[in-house]
């Protein structure tokens, strides 16, 4: 700040100053003091002027933060509820598929029951029916909350980004200060 400066050479005059004989008073140069004054004056309204505006940017840059946090949490809200509902749908419809692979694997094995072989293997053909829907709908499950945490890695990421922001965004509002 130049008005710190000019105060600084305001000082050195002073000290440097020569002293009067049996006195603690001194001789300084008039003109030389009434014009570092005059600076000062000249000065101190643009520097409080920055200041202000240093302090009305800090305020606007928080309120903009919290606004961005505040969006960036409904968001999250809004895409963890979509999650969810995707997840239930998921698993309803597995549920539904496997009900059916089995409701058709018991009317097959219930068809072939009079027939030994026929039956042998018809239990077989249940058994690998019943296996196929229940690894389907495991991969479903699986495959449900795997998008769950694809989604959340994704909404963790962006979060910490803002943060980071903020925090730089603090750090360079510290730096004014000093």
């Amino acid at each position: 700040m130049e008005v710190l400066l000019l105060l600084d050479a305001l000082e050195d005059i002073i000290e440097k100053a020569s002293n009067l004989p049996l006195s603690s008073k001194a001789v300084v140069n008039k003109e030389e003091l009434l014009d570092i004054i005059k600076e000062i004056r000249i000065k101190l309204p643009d520097e409080l002027k920055q200041a202000q505006w240093i302090k009305e940017e800090r305020q606007k840059i928080l309120i903009e933060a919290k606004k961005e946090a505040e969006n960036i949490r409904k968001e999250c809200d809004e895409r963890l509820q979509k999650i969810k509902e995707e997840r239930q749908r998921i698993l309803a419809e597995a549920e539904k598929e496997s009900e059916i692979l089995r409701q058709e694997a018991d009317r097959r094995i219930k068809s072939m029951i009079d027939e030994s072989e026929i039956t042998k293997r018809a239990n077989e053909q249940a058994k690998e029916i019943i296996s196929a829907a229940q690894q389907d709908a495991k991969k479903i499950r699986l495959g449900a909350r795997a998008y769950a945490d694809d989604i959340l890695v994704e909404l963790s990421a962006k979060i910490e980004k803002v943060l980071a922001t903020i925090n730089s965004n603090r750090e360079e509002l510290k730096n004014y200060k000093s």
